[in-house]
């Protein structure tokens, strides 16, 4: 992927310690005539950026000795929009050394032109420069359902571990750590945001979420509910109000990982698999147009509703308040559902083989390289807004693409139970190979499409 409107900055002339005559620099910001003593220079290069957003842009930070002798240097970044963060490493060096400032930006990142400060604070002197950073608003957002409920769903059904495979990390704890690998591994493979299991407040999942978001704080990445009461009752639009008012002032807010879409809302996943007919489905509608009426009112919030489809979904009366639809059906490779109406979505599936059934037994899809691959050119192809993976760590089902170093139950010879690669997931490594065209730059490891300092 390219990084474009990268525009090269010069060299910011800085104040010295007493106050001295300012000037206006070429790009707008302000910095003072240096004195005699130590002083240094400072500039960014590239001095803009354009980027989707989701993705994350690099630079380098120069610094130079103007007079006297080095000096050390801390570096902090500010003016940063909603919804993104930066990093620069080293953050303190000496003058005359170099930093790469890193910029991630996420689908909360509202689109426009961002004046970002980078300040060098010396011993003598202290300096700013402007970097200017674009964002476009993201034409196509890749997601992964996740699942939240480890580990306490590794004993369950008389099984232990609930699984037909190994998954490298072990019977890991959705625990910071582990988390933030995970959004590390999602990203390097285009995913943007996580479309995580929520069973309602104080169940397991739900007591899993304060980790997951504070794992994802600053790396671009979002968080957005799967909201499985839909799957096993009738929630009133009452409740479904109260509940997502819950999960936006429990996990939003200034700096979160919880995804809110400009000008949109939250994105809300729904598991309404109940929805069998459509006299069941168009009622699930209803309830949902009525609950972000509710919101509205009552909270002054506004959500971004994504059901899962049903039969003759796009024909109910209120179907034009459902901003998007999905399928869920991960024994199936892929569902193509980009021309459903507001937003469509193409799902791709690596496999299904749940723990307890014997290989091969249905519902079961074998897992297949080649036809992943396919599949994931197919979805590029497809136009849909919203690209799915199902999953990326049910292991219970086996439609993980987290990565497996083998095979608990017994298998044919020659199944695909070994999916570690050198260190990352292959599905993971071929979803970093085909990466949505307009989905951004910079999703993660080195080489990955960001700026390259220079």
């Amino acid at each position: 992927m390219l990084v474009v409107g990268l525009v090269a900055c010069g060299q910011f002339a800085a104040g010295p310690a007493r106050p001295a005559e300012p000037v206006r620099s070429d790009a707008g910001s302000t910095v003072s005539r240096p004195a005699v003593g130590d002083d240094f220079s400072l500039a960014v290069v590239p001095g803009s950026a354009s980027a989707v957003a989701g993705s994350l842009v690099q630079a380098t930070v120069r610094t130079a000795v103007t007079t006297g002798a080095a000096q050390p240097v801390s570096l902090t970044v500010g003016g940063l929009p909603e919804g993104t963060a930066a990093t620069v490493e080293p953050a303190v060096l000496r003058a005359g050394g170099s930093a790469v400032l890193t910029v991630r930006t996420s689908v909360s990142t509202r689109a426009g032109t961002y004046d970002v400060v980078v300040a060098g604070a010396g011993g003598a002197a202290r300096h700013t420069v402007v970097f200017r950073l674009v964002v476009r608003a993201p034409t196509v957002i890749r997601a992964a359902f996740y699942y939240p409920w480890f580990p306490e769903a590794w004993r369950q059904q008389g099984l232990d571990p609930f699984t037909n495979y190994v998954p490298s990390r072990g019977r890991y704890t959705v625990e910071e750590s582990v988390v933030r690998a995970q959004v590390a591994d999602m990203r390097y493979g285009g995913i943007a945001m996580g479309i995580a299991s929520w069973f309602g407040r104080g169940t397991v999942t739900d007591r899993h979420w304060p980790a997951m978001v504070r794992a994802a704080q600053g790396t671009g990445f979002g968080w957005a509910p799967y909201y499985e009461p839909e799957g096993t009752s009738d929630p009133t639009p009452e409740r479904i109000a109260d509940d997502l008012h819950y999960l936006r002032a429990t996990y939003g807010g200034q700096g979160s990982a919880l995804a809110v879409l400009p000008d949109r809302g939250m994105p809300v996943f729904v598991y309404n698999a109940g929805d069998l007919t459509t006299a069941q489905g168009c009622a699930t509608v209803d309830r949902w147009a009525q609950a972000q009426s509710s919101l509205q009112r009552r909270f002054g919030e506004t959500v971004l509703v994504n059901l899962k489809v049903f039969p003759g979904y796009a024909g109910c009366p209120a179907t034009a308040r459902v901003a998007g639809w999905h399928q869920y059906g991960p024994a199936r490779a892929e569902h193509d559902f980009s021309g459903a109406p507001g937003e469509g979505s193409y799902t791709v599936s690596p496999g299904f083989w749940k723990a307890g059934s014997p290989y091969g037994q249905a519902p079961f899809l074998s897992r297949d390289r080649a036809r992943w691959r396919a599949g994931l050119a197919r979805m590029n192809a497809s136009g849909a807004p919203w690209q799915l993976v199902t999953s990326y760590n049910e292991w219970g089902e086996g439609t993980a693409i987290e990565s497996s170093r083998g095979c608990r139950s017994p298998a044919p010879a020659g199944t695909w139970c070994d999916w570690s690669g050198a260190g990352r997931s292959d599905f993971i490594s071929d979803l970093h190979d085909q990466l949505p065209s307009s989905a951004g730059i910079g999703v993660g490891g080195p080489g990955a499409g960001v700026a390259a300092p220079r």
